[in-house]
């Protein structure tokens, strides 16, 4: 059988359709499955970062990942992006975080970057990881986080309208401030992006940078089994 198969480990039950549905537009035939611990970013909220026991139990879902036959592991929360690194080394199979192509397109942009988030322990890792690549291709970045847990309590609250009007009204502040670009850290912010078209200055989200990367490798893993007989 030569399609992909791809793992992909969430904190969140939410969104998972239009991930399911972008993949199987992008990658004929793959097989998608999720493995969700909903647990995990309120251990990392309340300890400011991941414990041991948030990245053993991430390893051990990777591991299962593969051993249920997955080609391919996406981590897919930043807060976690930096555990990914760990669980990695323990599996044989490849790893992908998704907001690794966000970060690389930033770096291309400019160094005055603006990171906005509703949960604080994702700011960190983004900021992190835009610097580590920066720094890889002589670049000083220069990131200046914006936190909105506001619209983190309003989401939870049921009121999504309330979670984006906060998230929109900072973003148009944002675009007049002279940032090279601004970073929505949470994937769950490509729900704004219609709604924000009036920005001038570029507006990143992991989904569709991320997903289409994942997309490229699921289709060069899906060609090397066709090619190998699998």
């Amino acid at each position: 059988m030569a399609s992909a198969h791809v793992c992909i480990l969430q904190t969140s039950f939410a969104k998972r359709d239009d991930t399911v549905a972008f993949l199987k537009e992008q990658v004929p035939g793959v097989r998608v499955e999720f493995i969700t611990d909903s647990t995990l970013l309120a251990e990392v909220r309340a300890n400011g970062g991941p414990t041991q026991a948030v990245i053993d139990r991430m390893t051990l879902y990777a591991k299962a990942a593969e051993i249920s036959g997955a080609d391919l592991i996406v981590n897919s929360c930043s807060t976690v992006g930096e555990v990914a690194d760990v669980y990695a080394k323990e599996v044989g199979i490849p790893v992908m975080k998704v907001d690794l192509p966000m970060a690389q397109e930033a770096v291309r942009l400019g160094t005055r970057i603006a990171l906005i988030a509703t949960v604080e322990t994702t700011l960190g890792p983004s900021q992190r990881l835009i610097e580590k690549i920066g720094a890889e291709q002589g670049k000083r970045m220069e990131c200046t986080s914006y936190l909105q847990n506001p619209a983190w309590d309003a989401l939870q609250a049921g009121h999504p309208e309330e979670h984006n009007r906060i998230l929109m009204e900072n973003i148009r502040e944002l675009d007049r401030m002279g940032y090279d670009a601004i970073v929505m850290a949470q994937v769950s912010m490509r729900a704004l992006l219609p709604d924000l078209q009036d920005v001038k200055t570029p507006l990143l989200c992991s989904f569709f940078s991320g997903y289409g990367a994942i997309a490229e490798r699921l289709n060069e893993i899906a060609a090397r089994k066709k090619a190998s007989g699998r």
